[in-house]
This record gives C-alpha cells, structure tokens and sequence, in this order.
C-alpha cells in the first residue's frame, strides 16, 4: 500500500485581496499625488524650522535644529513609511471592520495607550486637523465614498476608520512616522502646522481627482457635484500667483469697453430730454440741483439745453473733453474747499459751472454728449456709495472725495466702467474694504483709518492724468493691509482654536455626564462605586473622547467598563451570577487600576478606592447586605433660556448658524456703532465667536442671539463685496427700473 501524504493549507498566507482596477488607478494616482505634496512639504520644512529657531533663545532654538537634523537623517524612511502606511490602508479595503462585541462581554483595556499631556496634545491637533480638512472637501468625499461602495458590490461599509483617502486616514499615516523621530513636542507640532498646510490644504483637490478617475473609468459618471481646484501643483512652492496684468485684457479693452459703455449711454438716453439731463440716482435735493445746473449738451452738433435745442447756439460756449479736464484739475486742486457744509452737498455740475463762468463768463456752457454721461454715471455711482449702509460714515466722507480725480479717469478711458481690473476700481474697492472694517470708536487717529487719508489725499494731490498713481497707491495699501490683515489672522487662529478647545471639552463633558447618568441615576449603589465612577472613571471616559471620539473602540470599550462595574455590585442571588463576579472581580480590578495609572489619578486615592471596590465584591460573595446609596442625576450647568422672540425656524436664525468665518456685523448697542469679524462658527451656530480687526475677541452669540439683533437692529451683517462693482449694478439697475417706467 502506498503512502498517501495529506496536504494542507497554510494559514496566514492567503493571497492579497485584488482592488477593482478602477480603484486601483484611484490609488496610484492618489498616492503619487500625496507624495508628491509631502516631498514638497520636507523641502521646505528647513527653511520654515530655521525662521522659527532665528526668534527663539539659545536655549529654545536648539530643538528646532536637532529637528531639522532628525528630519534630514530620516527623511527616506518618513517617505516610504507613509507611502506604505497609505498603500495598506488601500490593500485592506476590502475587509469589513470587527464589529464591537457584545456588554455582556469581559472588558480588557490592556491595549489602552497612555495618556499624558503631550500625547494629548498631539492628539488633539491631529483630530483638529483632520477635522478641517474634512470639512472642506465634506461634498466631494460623500459622492466619493459612495462610487467606492459601488465598485466594492456594497460588501464594505466605507467610513472615517477604513476609507484611504479620508483626512483622518492621512493624517494618521503622517502622525505613525513622525512618532519614530526624535524631536520634541514643540517641534512635532511644527511640523504638524507645516504638513496641514502644504499637505493636507490639498485634500479637496485630492478628492476630486479621484472622482474624476472613476469618472473616467465610467463609475456613476451623472453624480453631479463641483470639482475643488488645487491651490498649487505638485513641485510648485508657491501657493498662488495673482493674474498677471494682462491675463485679462479681452475683458477690458477694445470692443467690450464700446459695448459697456454704449449699454449704459443707451440706458441714459430714455432719460434725456427730461429738463435737460438725468437725475442722480440718490434723489432729492441733488435732483433739483441737477435740473437746474446751467449746462447744455452737445447732441449731433446742436447744442441742447433742458431737452430742446438752444435758442441762439450763438450764445454757447462748447467745452471739449481737454477743457473739461482741465476745469477737473482746477476743481480738483481747489477740492479741500469744497467740504459740505452744514450737511448741504454741493452738485459736481454746479461746480463745473460756476468754474466755467469764473474763466469764461457767464455762458451757456456745452458738454460733449459722451463727457456729460459720464458726468451723470459717476455722480450716480458715488450717490450710491455715500448712501451705502456698509461703510462708516468717516470712511465714505472720504471716499466721496474721489469723485473728481474717477471722473477724469472716465472721460480719458471709457473701460473704467468694464474693466474690473483697472487700477482706479481695484484702489477703490480696496479702501472701501479696508473701510468697512476701520471700527469708528477706534477713532481717527487709528492707523487704518490714516493709512485710507493719506491714500485719499495723496490723489487729490498729485493726480492729473497719470494712472500709474492708482497702481503704486494699491500696491502700498495693499502691503499695508495684507500686513494688518496676517497679524490679525495668527491671533484670530488663537482664539478661534481656544474657543473650539473650550466647545469640545464642554460637549465632553456632557457626553460623559449622559453616559454614567444612564447607568447609575435612579440606582441604590455602594458609596464607593459612586465615587470611583463619578471621580475616577469619569476622568478617563472625559479624556478619551476627546482624544478618540465616541466612535472609537477605546472608547467602547471604557464605556462597558461603566457597565461591568455597576454590574458586578448588584444583588446576585443565584450561584452563576455570583460565579460570574467571582471570575470578573479580579479582571475589572486590574483594567480599572491601570485605566487609572494611565490618566496619572492619584496614586493613594486609586489605590483606597479599588481596595474597597474589592471589600464589595467580597461581601457580595459572601452574601452579605452592602450599605447603599441612591444615585441622583449629576447636575450640569446649562446656560439660561435665551428670551424666544423669534421662532425657532425663523429665517435668521439659518442664515446666522450657516454664516461663514470672515463675515463682518456691525453692532450698533451704545452711542456708537462697533464692527466685529466672525473668526469662528462653533458646531453650526451653537456659538459664534467675533473679533475685531486686530483679531482680539469682543462678542459672542448663538446663532439665536444673532438672529434676535439682527430682527431688532442692533446687528447687521455687512456686505463687503467690491463696491465699484455693487454701485455699477444698483445704477444700471435704477436706469431699467427708470428706462421700465418710461415705457409703461
């Protein structure tokens, strides 16, 4: 009989799991992309550690160039981990994540890592991070998710734990190779800041190009949503570029500039011949001033004067465009003057005639047909911009005194009106910007406010027919207000990161209060579980959520804790229950002592509290009666009701919980008006945290409270798009309403 040899399998060697080769092209194309962003990253990361050491002591600037040593010695093995850190997480896709097993289940939290003040540093950084970096790309990576599900016939369910290319999963894989550097927590975090902005602030990109390769591939191409540009290429240091000034020349000259301009003189032309011109848009007194200015226009050769020809064009002296400009000049010189006064605004044309009267004699004076409607179309514009709500009135007594240096630009170069990067406009809207946020109590002497004064006058000064003047003065402004606006960022970051730190820790404490209520409240308990759970255990469920989640295994797993021990304390009465205690008395001991050593509770506390834990357990063995106390609710301090003025769906209140950082509100409580920028919207409107310019903290809401102010009037929100551009669409918008009114 021959020998038969039985051959089996060998276990733990199974072949890898094969991707759908969609996914597969996802994750070569993803991977090369996150390299490439992370190479790019540690080349520059010298620099950035070295800036940093230039303003530390000698003492502190040590630890920046050991970590510039370390991150040079380990760059290769920092590189390839986090490629196969990344590359696993792909290969393991397929595999269902364990479910967590049942309460009933002996609890061992053996696997625990330890919590200390560093650890916990890092943690949080990292969940802050991600969590960022998540919301920004939130759309991207839903529809993302759910082609991966697709292709993967629906037997994975993909989350924040297995999905590779979410930022948690990213920054996870960064975090597991920087652990084996040795640097400091100071530097680590550094270097964490540098990989969340040069790495992690592509994420959104990242996403979208891998919808865009299963679109290719032909993976539920219909799903519809907006691809996320890159900030910068691969290889590219810079995070962007401004448009070159010619990028955008088919915008602004040659026949679209004809076109703009002949659309509004088509709009003006319904409202010629009405008393000789169009009324300014803000109405009222400067109508009638309008009306009543002696100045003809020149249509087709004959002069008219109030909608009829001239009588005796004998008697008209026509005044061309350099005549104007020059008169402009002269105006324009003697401008200081002409301040209002006594809240009487004097009209441009007036003034226009009585200079020509001045130089010329009394006459009737003609304008070119062209010059004039840029005459009415610039005095409609600043109409609007003095009547806007958004500017200070400082500020826009201010910008009111352009009008004469804009109205010489319009007449020499008609594509003022449709360029919108001509130099004139872009200065314009620039210190309307820096206007809206220049806070009135801050006073005149603030240096925003004087850097906007000198910008004024130094055109009403050296202005005549040089428009490179508007391209230094905004590139000055801007440096200036770039400068301001990047100091005020870092401290804005600061308190926009203390605030979310306070709201995370608050929403844990609740969490853990709600978790030990449920189990304990309405209990008659010995003292000393009490005491262990709400002083002790409390401590380490607090920390872990904050640093893991309610989501995460640990997590879990300290909650069954919670439920072994109140367990392991009630009344057993028959023999399995009570040989149940008896094998899970000393486990419990041993998980909850280490639980404890881990958060550094102290040491003869923890040991008095499991002592007599132990001494519960016995008499309960034994069968005898422990001493017990009822368990009332822990009481958490909730902020008092906000007074219900408005229902709680009121359309306010959406629109503050949706409103984003940046968003400026002037609050208009006490004699004067105040400005604040929201820095931080907390949890969607559960608070609201706002600044002021130099990023220093000065008010807080919900968004229920922002919604009351802003329905009672003592907030409004502040429209701070381009005001050139917001003044162009309300005239051409009252010239239709006028030009519809016409018709009808």
């Amino acid at each position: 009989m021959s020998n038969v040899t039985k051959l089996t399998p060998v276990t733990g060697k199974a072949a890898p799991s094969q991707l759908p080769r969609p996914l597969e092209k996802v994750r070569d194309s993803y991977l090369k992309l996150v390299c490439a962003y992370l190479s790019d990253m540690l080349d520059g990361a010298d620099d950035a550690l070295y800036d940093l050491a230039e303003k530390e002591t000698d003492s502190e600037r040590e630890r920046y160039f050991e970590a510039m040593r370390e991150l040079r010695i380990q760059r290769a093995g920092l590189e390839t981990g986090f490629r196969q850190s990344l590359g696993n997480q792909f290969q393991n896709l397929k595999k269902q994540p364990e479910t967590p097993s049942a309460l009933d289940t002996p609890v061992d939290l053996e696997s625990l890592s330890l919590v200390n003040e560093d650890e916990l540093e890092t943690s949080v950084a990292l969940d802050n991070m991600a969590r960022r970096a998540r919301n920004g790309c939130d759309e991207q990576m839903r529809v993302l998710t759910h082609r991966m599900e697709y292709l993967l016939e629906g037997k994975v369910s993909l989350s924040e734990k297995n999905n590779p290319l979410e930022p948690r999963q990213l920054v996870s894989a960064f975090n597991e190779g920087l652990e084996k550097l040795d640097i400091d927590i100071k530097a680590r975090l550094i270097v964490l800041k540098l990989f969340e902005r040069e790495v992690m602030a592509e994420t959104g990109f990242m996403v979208s190009e891998a919808n865009k390769v299963l679109i290719d591939a032909g993976v539920l191409p219909d799903m519809k949503s907006a691809p996320i540009a890159p900030a910068r290429k691969p290889g590219s240091r810079s995070l962007g570029r401004s448009a070159e000034p010619g990028e955008n020349a088919t915008l602004g000259g040659g026949q679209m500039n004809d076109q703009m301009f002949g659309l509004l003189q088509e709009l003006l032309v319904t409202m010629r011949g009405m008393q000789g011109g169009v009324a300014p848009s803000g109405g009222g007194a400067g109508n009638a001033a309008a009306v009543n200015a002696p100045m003809a226009v020149m249509q087709n050769g004959v002069p008219y004067l109030n909608g009829a020809p001239v009588a005796n064009p004998a008697s008209v002296h026509q005044v061309s465009s350099d005549d104007l400009l020059g008169v402009l000049n002269r105006l324009q010189r003697v401008e200081r003057s002409l301040d209002e006064q006594d809240g009487e605004r004097v009209t441009l044309k007036e003034d226009l005639s009585e200079m020509l009267d001045t130089e010329h004699g009394e006459a009737i004076h003609a304008l070119d047909q062209a010059d004039d409607d840029v005459i009415n179309l610039v005095s409609m514009l600043f109409d609007f911009i003095l009547d806007d709500d958004g500017l200070p009135s400082d500020i826009k007594a201010l910008l009111g005194r352009l009008q004469i240096p804009l109205l010489k630009v319009a007449i020499t170069d008609k594509s003022f009106f449709s360029n919108d990067n001509h130099e004139a406009r872009q200065l314009l809207n620039m210190l309307a910007r820096a206007g809206c946020q220049w806070d009135p109590q801050q006073g005149i002497q603030d240096d925003l406010y004087q850097r906007i004064n000198q910008a004024v006058h130094r055109i009403i000064d050296d202005f005549e027919d040089d428009a490179s003047l508007f391209s230094s003065l905004l590139q000055e402004f801007q440096q200036f207000f770039d400068g301001q606006k990047s100091r005020s960022e870092k401290v804005e970051q600061r308190v926009r990161e203390a605030e979310e730190g306070k709201a995370r820790a608050e929403q844990a404490r609740h969490e853990v209060v709600a978790v030990l209520d449920k189990r304990m409240a309405g209990r008659k308990l010995p003292d000393v579980v009490v005491r262990l759970l709400r002083q002790g255990w409390q401590q380490v469920l607090y920390l872990t959520w904050l640093r893991e989640g309610d989501d995460s295994s640990e997590w879990q797993q300290q909650v069954k804790v919670v439920d072994a021990v109140v367990w392991s304390v009630l009344e057993h009465r028959d023999q399995a229950a009570l040989e149940k205690l008896k094998a899970l008395s000393p486990k419990l001991l041993k998980t909850l002592h280490a639980g404890l050593v881990r958060i550094s509770y102290d040491e003869a506390e923890t040991r008095q509290l499991l002592v007599s834990f132990r001494d519960v357990h016995q008499q309960l063995l034994k069968g005898l009666q422990t001493e017990r106390v009822a368990v009332a609710p822990e009481v958490v301090a909730e902020p008092e009701p906000e007074k219900a003025s408005l229902p709680e769906n009121h359309f306010l209140v959406k629109k503050a919980s949706q409103l984003a950082p940046g968003q400026w509100i002037e609050l208009l409580e006490g004699n004067e008006p105040r400005r604040a920028k929201l820095a931080a919207n907390i949890r969607s409107g559960v608070k609201l945290v706002f600044t002021n310019r130099r990023g220093i903290k000065v008010q807080e809401f919900s968004a229920y409270s922002l919604a009351v102010a802003l329905h009672e009037g003592t907030a409004k929100l502040i429209e701070e798009g381009a005001l050139f551009d917001r003044a162009l669409e309300a005239v051409i918008g009252d010239l239709r309403k006028m030009q519809a009114g016409m018709q009808h």
